[in-house]
């Protein structure tokens, strides 16, 4: 009888034991943890893609313009956003699956990784010293340390829990310097009546993420599309709602800046700022609008009009030392002669920067990212990736 209750005994521990561990591994994962653990493994991929040397003459600058990525069959292929660290070390994020295209030869190569069944995209990427971090149409921020080699994830509900189910999109990060890295975009909570703004901060180069709890964006029920930090402290954002906001105090509290409303209402996506004087803001329908008094007044530029009589969307901005470059978006069947404009740092002049004579060059014209590494444009055109040198080199 001992043995067999010193069996029984055994037996009770090594459930108990079991048990204990179950327990353990149900407990939700909190912070980065690799991809494997948290995803769908099943449509994680990975690929390495090379690309065919391709080069024409922009007949605007008489600079030559290589392509340094580009798909024959692009499918839903669609890049949003990208980053490049230096000349050769440079990401490209879309969709359709969640995709990141990776090089560091400069286009001759490019590692892809998918993370997504369906068809949503990446909006945003941005380094932090050697580090990637992309976000989008996920409730994740994706980082990889090593080029896309090895990727961790961090669910962002861990930050609403409390609140409930949350549903976010994630439109733009940027990093001030090695350490302060923010997050922008719009989130949902499951229960509560319409969205509202999303802001997350890393202070520790992006090892880990909180919600700030901001005051006076409580209009912003489509969220944050693009954002500019001169400091940790000084952030300007816009909005889809028509609106840009000024915080001095790192996000926490905020005040209106600039907004569209009535016959003049039109969303806001794309920010620029020279320095704290000098900055553009962009929309729909073309609207531009130009700022050289610390953003306290703004004027409308007027913006050339496609063939068809249509203004495209101001899609991103960037100041160069000499002028503002502009890309723009519109989602046709059709090409386009004309997405990419440049402008003088006084705001005048506005006129286009990318063109082509080659019958065999097609622009998309459906542009969200343009990027200055010194005296080199990087222009980003659906699937198509074109580098050339600023007009005045």
């Amino acid at each position: 009888m001992n043995k067999i209750k010193r069996l029984i005994l055994v037996l009770i521990l090594i459930l108990i034991s079991c048990k204990g561990q179950n327990n353990q591994e149900e407990k939700p994962l909190t912070g980065f943890n690799k991809v494997e653990l948290v995803l769908d493994n099943e449509f994680i991929t990975k690929d390495t893609i090379t690309q065919k040397s391709i080069s024409f003459l922009n007949s605007t600058t008489k600079q030559e313009v290589s392509v340094l990525h580009h798909i024959e069959e692009t499918g839903f292929h669609m890049y949003n956003g990208m980053s490049f660290k230096n000349k050769d070390v440079g990401v490209i994020v879309g969709g359709a699956g969640l995709i990141t295209r990776i090089t560091k030869d400069g286009g001759k190569t490019w590692l892809e990784n998918r993370f997504s069944r369906f068809g949503n995209p990446f909006y945003s990427v941005a380094f932090s010293d050697n580090s990637i971090f992309v976000v989008g149409d996920s409730e994740y921020i994706f980082t990889t340390p090593d080029l896309g080699e090895n990727w961790s994830a961090f669910n962002t509900e861990e930050l609403f829990e409390k609140r409930g189910y949350f549903t976010p999109k994630y439109y733009k990060t940027r990093f001030v310097n090695g350490k302060i890295g923010f997050v922008v975009g719009s989130g949902y909570i499951s229960g509560e009546d319409g969205g509202f703004s999303v802001i997350l901060k890393s202070v520790d180069a992006g090892k880990t993420w909180t919600n700030i709890e901001h005051k006076g964006l409580e209009k912003e029920t489509e969220g944050i599309s693009d954002f500019v930090a001169f400091s940790e402290k000084e952030i300007i954002v816009v909005t889809f709602s028509g609106r840009s906001y000024k915080s001095t105090d790192g996000g926490i509290t905020w005040k209106l800046l600039f907004e569209t409303d009535g016959e003049d209402f039109v969303n806001l996506n794309s920010i620029a700022f020279l320095n704290q004087n000098t900055g553009l803001i962009g929309g729909l329908g073309g609207d531009l609008f130009y700022n050289d008094n610390s953003g306290l007044d703004w004027r409308k530029i007027d913006m050339p009009k496609d063939g068809d009589g249509y203004k495209a969307n101001i899609s991103d901005i960037i100041f160069t030392k000499e002028s503002a470059l502009i890309t723009t978006s519109i989602s046709s069947d059709y090409y386009r002669d004309t997405f990419v404009y440049e402008l003088n740092i006084d705001g005048t002049n506005c006129r286009p920067f990318l063109t082509s004579d080659n019958e065999e060059v097609l622009f998309s014209g459906e542009s969200f990212g343009i990027q200055a590494i010194d005296d080199e444009v990087l222009i980003l055109d659906r699937d198509n990736l074109y580098k050339t040198k600023t007009s005045n080199n």
